[in-house]
């Protein structure tokens, strides 16, 4: 019966286990003392199989009925790298990082913004987008002088992204922080950034969020979107919307 299984199974290996770089047979007698390793050459069902020994560098033939059990081991760092490229595969990164021009939005006129996904493998989800404008302004203090300034605006949001595919809604939630210089000063007196038509001051910071509808592919290189962007401040609300379109950066 032994004999019978083992010739099946010098029938099933060539098969089952072909022959690899580095794969090594053993061969254990019924002594249970000897080991034979190396690679088996040549095999006959029930009577022989000659192995080609490692260490000693030549081919001994053994008969069926000496043998216990026969094993072949394949090399650990194959199976490792062979693990290592099935998760490389399934966790190939993605270009999920934008650049795009934001007419209105956040920014109140336009901004120059950069997103990304938090998620390298994923083009949804949770995400980060920052910008900058930069916008001279005439305003009018209380006591009715034209004043010049310059103001630079970085908006700040985080955002999540629902969909797949291409088509996705975009929710996102931030502030924008506004630096402001007239004459070469950082900061003036707050009267001076009054604006009268409006009846309001130039903010240092202001609350922003939106919900719209964002256009972008995985191979693609083109975003669009258009949002609902309403401006936040401490005794305002501005009712605004943003148009977008840029496009994928390695």
């Amino acid at each position: 019966m032994k004999i019978l299984f083992l010739g099946l199974f010098m029938l099933i290996v060539p098969d089952v286990f072909p022959q690899s770089k580095g794969a090594t047979d053993k061969i254990y007698l019924n002594d249970s003392v000897t080991i034979y390793e190396g690679l088996i050459v040549e095999q006959s069902p029930a009577k022989y199989v000659r192995i080609l020994r490692t260490k000693e560098k030549d081919t001994i033939q053994v008969l069926m009925k000496d043998i216990w059990k026969m094993l072949r081991i394949y090399p650990v760092q194959d199976t490792i790298k062979k693990t290592e490229e099935i998760k490389s595969a399934k966790k190939k990164s993605i270009e999920n990082r934008y650049m795009f021009l934001e007419i209105l939005g956040s920014g109140g006129v336009y901004s120059i913004n950069y997103d990304f996904r938090f998620n390298k493998e994923i083009i949804n989800k949770w995400g980060l987008r920052t910008g900058i404008e930069y916008l001279p302004v005439n305003t009018v203090n209380y006591s009715g002088d034209l004043l010049k300034y310059s103001t630079i605006l970085f908006p700040f949001m985080i955002n999540y992204l629902v969909g797949k595919k291409n088509k996705f809604l975009e929710l996102a939630l931030g502030a924008v922080y506004v630096f402001k210089w007239r004459n070469g000063k950082l900061q003036a007196q707050e009267y001076e950034y009054f604006i009268r038509n409006i009846n309001r001051r130039i903010p240092n910071v202001y609350g922003a969020f939106s919900i719209g509808y964002r256009y972008q592919t995985i191979k693609g290189k083109i975003i669009w979107g258009v949002s609902v962007t309403p401006l936040v401040g401490n005794s305002f609300i501005i009712p605004n919307i943003g148009i977008k379109i840029g496009y994928r950066i390695k």
